[in-house]
């Protein structure tokens, strides 16, 4: 990656792209056919919406704003997502798969630690312990496929941030229920981060969108992330930056054909 002037922005090159790209394809391969629907996401969000799900007053350090508009920065694909079911009662579970370019004014210049970030998102809208079900078994599903790509990782139990940052009591009953696994793998020298994570949100958005599942119950929803550009960073730390030197398997895993 080309830094830029701006901390924690960069600019990318063809061969950090074409690994970006070889990951976008074989996500949207290991995803299967439960996925319903692929959304791209524009780089901002109705301020209404981070309003309702009260990230502005979580994460008020985070948000960024665009100047004399009613639009904020996203900081996370799926916020576009439950405004498009508000107010309907599911007759079967959703999967949605979305690209996003989010944006979080971090405070770090740790290597992946970056204000504008690419990432991808599994969202599955349903019944609660299905929900949580589908969040393991793609967890699972996931760090194998990790594993086939050379990297080492670690599950991790955090504190989800869908649910705000609270205070220590609210963190420690997240970490209980285990709400939000990370996937932590090495992106640099010395640099471990999150390359992954699946999140189960219980009825937290169903309620505020009024999203009813089946029998008329709130839904719940989980999600399954992956960020493009930190995988990438932890794919190059691992085979080096020539991926058309990486290693057979992991080439076609990315479609990554050698060049002449």
């Amino acid at each position: 990656m080309v830094p830029t002037p701006a901390v924690g922005v960069y600019l990318s090159a063809g061969r950090f792209e074409a690994v970006v790209s070889g990951l976008a394809r074989a996500l949207t391969s290991l995803a299967g056919a439960g996925v319903g629907q692929s959304l791209r996401t524009p780089p901002v969000i109705a301020r209404s919406i981070i309003e309702r799900v009260g990230y502005h007053q979580a994460f008020p350090h985070l948000l960024g704003s665009v100047v004399d508009s009613d639009l904020v920065l996203l900081p996370a694909g799926c916020y576009c997502l439950y405004p498009m079911f508000e107010g309907a009662r599911l007759t079967t579970p959703i999967e949605v798969s979305i690209e996003a370019t989010c944006f979080r004014q971090e405070d770090s210049a740790e290597t992946g630690r970056l204000r504008s970030f690419r990432m991808r998102e599994f969202v599955r809208l349903g019944v609660g312990p299905q929900c949580r079900v589908w969040r393991d078994d793609r967890l699972t599903v996931a760090r194998e496929w990790l594993g086939e790509l050379g990297l080492e990782t670690e599950a991790v139990v955090a504190n989800d941030p869908f649910f705000g940052s609270g205070n220590r009591l609210i963190r420690a009953l997240q970490r209980e229920q285990v709400l939000k696994i990370e996937l932590v793998a090495t992106v640099g020298p010395g640099q471990r981060q999150a390359v992954a994570s699946g999140n189960y949100h219980k009825e937290q958005f169903g309620a505020v969108f009024e999203i009813s599942e089946p029998a008329g119950g709130v839904a719940h929803s989980a999600c399954l992330a992956f960020g493009y550009e930190r995988l990438a960073l932890a794919l190059m730390h691992r085979h080096g930056d020539d991926p058309w030197r990486w290693p057979d398997q992991v080439r076609d895993m990315l479609s990554l054909e050698v060049r002449a």
